[in-house]
């Protein structure tokens, strides 16, 4: 009886220190991302795309999504006690999910995938994004409730737009060449 409480314990033990793990990783294979920015409908978009200029495409969408709805909250008259707990999340979720598309362009050119039309998209809405983000920040409201928040995602931006500008050149660089050419021409 002692030993099979033992092999019961010993069992439990290799299920949470070995299945945790496991879970994790095929969550990742599988393409969804960890945190709670996310509803369970988006992670499902994103699980499901099947391309990485899909996936970008829909981290983008998810963000002008969480910043239009910052905007709304931002410039309602009506505010409750928790809204500034509201404004930081929505911004952060908006960070998030422009950085997970970066990282997914990242992640993309790394393992060979051509994601210029994603990358072009970040370049595109990164910069709507921003002059949304510095109007925000240059309206006369109140900016205590959030600054932070708006600070991060404004330099988190620059770095996001900034890295897949590095991530075309390098795949332009490593692009096949024309298959016509001869090695050695010009």
């Amino acid at each position: 009886m002692r030993a099979n409480l033992r092999f019961t314990t010993v069992l439990a033990a290799a299920i949470l220190a070995f299945g945790a793990p496991a879970a994790s990783a095929a969550r990742l294979a599988a393409g969804t991302p960890q945190g709670d920015y996310l509803t369970h409908t988006e992670a499902d978009k994103i699980r499901d795309a099947e391309s990485p200029n899909e996936r970008i495409t829909l981290f983008l969408d998810f963000a002008a999504d969480r910043l239009q709805r910052f905007n709304r909250e931002l410039h309602m008259k009506d505010t409750g006690p928790r809204r500034a707990d509201f404004l930081n999340s929505l911004m952060d979720a908006f960070d998030s999910c422009v950085n997970e598309a970066s990282s997914r362009i990242d992640n993309a050119v790394s393992n060979g995938h051509d994601v210029r039309d994603g990358i072009k998209d970040m370049e595109k809405r990164g910069a709507v994004f921003m002059t949304e983000l510095e109007k925000i920040k240059s309206e006369k409201l109140d900016l205590r409730e959030y600054r932070d928040a708006l600070d991060d995602a404004m330099a988190d931006l620059r770095d996001d737009i900034r890295d897949a500008k590095k991530e075309e050149r390098r795949l332009n660089f490593n692009a096949p060449r024309h298959p016509h050419e001869r090695e050695g021409r010009d």
